[in-house]
């Protein structure tokens, strides 16, 4: 059996993915990356993005908000706002809310919250890339 990782996303609803996995790759604010077995102690900030894993040599994708990861001793606990597994997500819905959270930002009205409309932009997209 080879090297396993358990990795666990959990938002404040609930546990969206435990399981031990080969490798995962993760969207940080330095940019993406990749963990395999016996990877360094690491305690990060997530950005809004798609966690990408393997599996029986099989690829799956979760596509979070932001967050934090800590990994030590091959267990990464990833706690994020919101998570969706791939195959959860519906892609229509997804198009829309990042059709709606785009126009918001075009429209640029007096009452607009920009963080908030960059971050719902931001999801919308991860979403979308984890479901291409």
């Amino acid at each position: 059996m080879a090297d396993l990782i358990r990795l666990e996303v959990v938002t404040p609803e609930k546990e969206v993915f435990s399981d031990m996995v080969e490798s995962f790759i993760f969207p940080s604010v330095m940019g993406s990356t990749g963990v395999l077995y016996n990877h360094a102690p690491l305690l990060t900030v997530l950005e809004p993005g798609v966690i990408t894993y393997k599996k029986d040599n099989e690829q799956y994708k979760i596509a979070v908000s932001t967050g934090f990861l800590e990994l030590k001793n091959n267990v990464a606990e990833i706690l994020v706002s919101s998570a969706e597994r791939s195959e959860d997500i519906d892609k229509a819905r997804a198009e829309a809310a990042a059709e709606r959270a785009r126009k918001r930002l075009q429209e640029k009205a007096k009452d607009l919250d920009q963080t908030r409309a960059e971050a719902a932009l931001k999801r919308a997209l991860a979403r979308l890339k984890a479901v291409e």
